[in-house]
């Protein structure tokens, strides 16, 4: 059994870190170039988030599930005020993006010896356990659904643009 679970963590971390870095890199391309109004910008009103919103809240929820699954301290994360972000500046949203990509790279390095198996209680008012592989998972599926958002409200920040 410890063989198979050596071979699954040294496929499974390249793996984890591939995907992670590739969503990342989509996150960014879709932020690139885009003018400081489009990053508060909401497609359909103030019943959606903008931009920045997004970005913001999934960067945050990335780093904090990754450090549930890889067993590393959590990080202070208010989620509630990642829903109330303004900006304007697309150089400090690129910068935040920066900062909050190398902690997550940062985290999946350092998860070495992991037990993916293992399971980890999340704090707050209503705690869940899951498994350490569930809550990466958990992560990238996470990110890659916002990256997707990003990239819609982007074309379609384009499109009312052009249209």
């Amino acid at each position: 059994m410890e063989q198979v679970a050596t071979e699954m963590t040294d496929s499974f971390l390249p793996s984890i870190r591939f995907v992670v870095s590739e969503d990342l890199k989509d996150l960014r391309a879709g932020v690139e170039g885009l003018p400081g109004e489009a990053l508060d910008w909401k497609p359909a009103g103030e019943d959606t988030n903008s931009i920045a919103v997004l970005v913001t809240h999934v960067l945050g929820s990335t780093r904090w599930w990754m450090s549930v699954g890889a067993g590393a301290p959590l990080p202070e994360r208010g989620r509630d005020s990642e829903f109330q972000v303004k900006s304007d500046d697309p150089a400090a949203l690129l910068a935040f993006m920066g900062d909050f990509s190398a902690q997550i790279m940062g985290i999946i390095d350092a998860a070495k010896d992991v037990d993916w198996a293992a399971q980890r209680k999340t704090p707050g008012d209503t705690p869940e356990t899951v498994s350490a592989a569930w809550a990466v998972i958990h992560a990238i599926e996470h990110l890659r659904e916002h990256v997707a958002h990003v990239g819609l409200t982007r074309q379609l920040w384009e499109k009312r643009k052009s249209g």
